[in-house]
C-alpha cells in the first residue's frame, strides 16, 4: 500500500469468515467512506471454495461490497459456467467480479472486471494495463461471451 493510501486492510483465511471478519470489523476505524471484502471464489491451491454466501451476509451487514477474483471458476463452476456467485447463488450480492478468458476458457488472451458502470468508467481512465494494451481479437471476444 502506498504511504499515501488511508485504506485499511485485514487479510484472513479461507474458511474462518465470521470470527476473522469480527475481529476484522472490531479493529477497523469507521472512518472510511467504503468497505470493500475481497477473496477468490475458487483457491486454486487446494481447490476449496470461498464461503461466499456467509461472506456476503456479512457484507450486507456491515455494508461493505463484494469483490471475487474468479480466475480459478469462470468456465465450469455454476449451472452455466459463470463462476462461484453463480454456483452458490449470490449473483446478485457480488459488487465487483474479476476474471481471465484464459485458463478455464481455452487459453485465450485478456480478462474482465465486471461492476457498476462508474467503477468501471474509473478503471478504464485510470489503470495502466488497460491503457497501454492492445484490444482482444473479436474471436477471443465472441468464443468468451457464449
Amino acid at each position: 500500500m502506498p504511504p499515501s493510501s488511508t485504506a485499511s486492510a485485514c487479510a484472513r483465511p479461507t474458511n474462518t469468515a465470521t470470527s476473522t471478519w469480527t475481529l476484522c470489523h472490531s479493529s477497523l476505524p469507521q472512518k472510511h467512506r467504503l468497505r470493500l471484502v475481497a477473496t477468490d471464489g475458487a483457491f486454486s491451491m487446494d481447490g476449496d471454495i470461498a464461503p461466499l454466501r456467509e461472506i456476503c451476509q456479512l457484507a450486507q451487514k456491515y455494508d461493505a461490497l463484494v469483490f471475487i477474483d474468479e480466475c480459478h471458476a469462470t468456465g465450469f463452476l455454476g449451472p452455466n459456467g459463470r463462476g462461484t456467485d453463480e454456483l452458490l447463488g449470490v449473483m446478485d450480492k457480488v459488487t465487483i467480479i474479476n476474471s481471465t478468458l484464459g485458463k478455464a476458457l481455452g487459453g485465450a488472451a485478456g480478462g474482465y472486471t465486471t461492476g457498476p458502470k462508474p467503477l468501471i468508467d474509473l478503471l478504464r481512465q485510470r489503470s495502466r494495463p488497460y491503457l497501454f494494451s492492445n484490444s482482444l481479437p473479436p474471436a477471443v471476444v465472441g468464443c468468451a461471451s457464449k
